[in-house]
This record gives structure tokens, sequence and C-alpha cells, in this order.
């Protein structure tokens, strides 16, 4: 014959449970200060850039390229390419851009790119209107050795 547990045993031993699960998620999602590039205006458009890793790393490193209008409405119908190179140095070689892929219509750009010197090196982020004739665009310069955010 099975022998049942009270139901306050099982009643405590879930909220236990489900408080230990609560806890942990607030934990891994902590108030880890990250690191962000800019902001840097172009027209009507704000651009910052935020990493993944944070801080950043020698290696793939994530950028994330984030564009408003006005303050809170997303930057779309562009073209982001991003490129890590040498302090203001402009690489001529069409093969060193690498578009960004838009994450949906929320004015999200994200791209992985190797990191070899923190301290020297800056990320281009090459910019252009989609539906442009005119050729519309702009390079912005984000050093990678600037500070972590204090927000």
């Amino acid at each position: 014959m099975k022998r049942k547990l009270p139901v306050f045993f099982t009643f405590y031993f879930k909220m236990l449970f489900f408080t230990a699960v609560f806890v942990g998620l607030l934990s891994a999602c902590s108030n880890e200060q990250s690191v962000v590039l800019g902001p840097q205006q172009w027209q009507d458009l704000s651009f910052r850039v935020e990493t993944r890793p944070t801080p950043l790393r020698v290696g793939m490193n994530e950028f994330i390229v984030i564009v408003n209008r006005e303050g809170y409405k997303p930057g779309v119908g562009l073209v982001v390419m991003l490129q890590v190179s040498e302090s203001d140095k402009l690489e001529g070689e069409s093969e060193k851009w690498r578009q960004a892929i838009q994450d949906g219509f929320t004015g999200v750009y994200r791209r992985a790119m190797p990191v070899n010197d923190l301290a020297t090196q800056s990320l281009l982020v090459h910019v252009r209107q989609a539906k442009s004739d005119d050729k519309d665009e702009i390079v912005l310069f984000f050093p990678l050795n600037q500070k972590r955010a204090t927000e």
C-alpha cells in the first residue's frame, strides 16, 4: 500500500522549489553593466552599440547596433555594415565589411566580428538608406577602448 504524503508537506515543498527557481532566475538576470559605444548622430538617427560578451574580449564578439529616431522610434530601412579596424583607418577592401543582420523591425542590427586588440581597434559602422537613389551614406567610428556604462 502506497503511503500518501501530507498535503501541507507537498505544498511547502512546491513553494520551496518555485522560490529557489525564482531566485536563480533573478541572479541569472543580474544587473551587469554593459559596454555601450556611442551614441552618435546622423540625420535624424541616433546610433549606439552594445557588445556581447561584456566587457569586450579578444576573439569573437557580437556587436548590436541600436538605431533610434526621435529618441524612441526604431530606425529601420537601413543597410548596416560593420568592420573592426585599426583606429580611424578605413579599409578600402570591400570584403572587410560584413553586413549586420536586421533583428525584425526593431531598429536593432547585429553581427559577430573578431577583435584582436582592444586598445587600438575601432568598430566602423557603414550606414546607408536601403531605398535611397542618392548615395546617402556615412561611416561612424566607435573606439573599442571605451569604459562601461554607469546607467
